[in-house]
């Protein structure tokens, strides 16, 4: 009883984690405004900056989760089905895309997608500091997603009141949807958001690697390094020597059909919180 209360005191509180995060964010967003002091100019610092960070969280997710659904190797034909399915799905969401009416009711449900995923993460980490650092099956609890929507409609809401949302709002609604704009742009909000969560995942790894030996503490921060630094160097890379194809690759939409197919491999790794389990997190809470 003694060891379980001393091991609990001793894992770093999730709140912590989430100040430091949002610290952080704080810290490179006002270094990207005094590099780019002209509004016009921080999109390209931020895509120079956050995208490769997101990609870096991707592959991580990716990689991370294998052996969490992996039950034997794939085979050829199933790796090139998957890259076929995928390649496919693109194809379609590149031409929705580019057809007038079909955009929105695209690009709608994708963000609400992508912007669940970071909010009920968040939660999620909320219980894995409580469980000594081990991230759980997505939660059945009804008021663990209703959280999550609250966070969601807070974002959209705060997306609305951005230049470009009372813009988007007043073209095609009439009037603006919310009364008051604030003075940061989209952009900026969409790169705060991606950089909370994953800074807020590198630094959840941080703690666990501090609760394993020191040989498996080192190979989980070596991994981090380069899963994160390969991204940033290669997104450099094209930006200096490439430019044309670094302009679709730092495309935002296109970052969002990968950070969509995370949010489901993610959830589909962890699995579905078996019922008898929900009701024993019901109790509790």
């Amino acid at each position: 009883m003694r060891s379980n209360v001393e091991s609990r005191n001793a894992t770093p509180s999730v709140w912590r984690t989430r100040l430091l995060a949002a610290a952080l964010v704080g810290l490179l967003l006002a270094l990207i405004k005094l590099l780019a002091p002209q509004p016009m100019q921080r999109p390209e610092w931020l895509y120079l900056v956050a995208l490769p960070i997101g990609y870096g969280h991707l592959l991580g997710a990716a990689l991370f989760s294998r052996s969490r659904y992996a039950t034997k190797p794939s085979s050829l034909l199933t790796t090139a089905f998957v890259a076929a399915s995928l390649l496919s799905l693109l194809a379609g969401y590149a031409w929705a895309l580019h057809t007038p009416t079909l955009q929105m009711a695209v690009l709608a449900p994708m963000l609400l997608v992508s912007s669940w995923h970071i909010a009920e993460n968040d939660l999620a980490l909320g219980r894995s500091y409580r469980d000594d650092l081990r991230l759980g099956c997505v939660p059945r609890a009804i008021h663990h997603h209703a959280l999550a929507a609250a966070w969601t409609a807070g974002v959209g809401l705060l997306a609305l009141s951005t230049r470009s949302g009372v813009h988007y709002a007043m073209l095609n609604f009439g009037g603006p949807a919310v009364p008051l704009q604030t003075a940061f742009a989209i952009e900026e909000l969409a790169t705060a958001v991606l950089l909370y969560h994953a800074i807020s995942w590198i630094l959840f790894f941080g703690d666990r690697a501090r609760a394993l030996p020191e040989v498996t503490a080192r190979q989980l921060r070596r991994r981090l390094l380069w899963l994160h630094a390969i991204p940033l160097a290669l997104n450099a890379a094209l930006y200096f020597w490439v430019p044309a194809i670094h302009f679709y690759a730092a495309a935002p939409t296109l970052y969002l059909f990968g950070s969509v197919l995370h949010a489901f491999q993610t959830a589909f790794a962890r699995g579905l919180e078996p019922r008898a389990g929900a009701r024993v997190a019901w109790a509790r809470s």
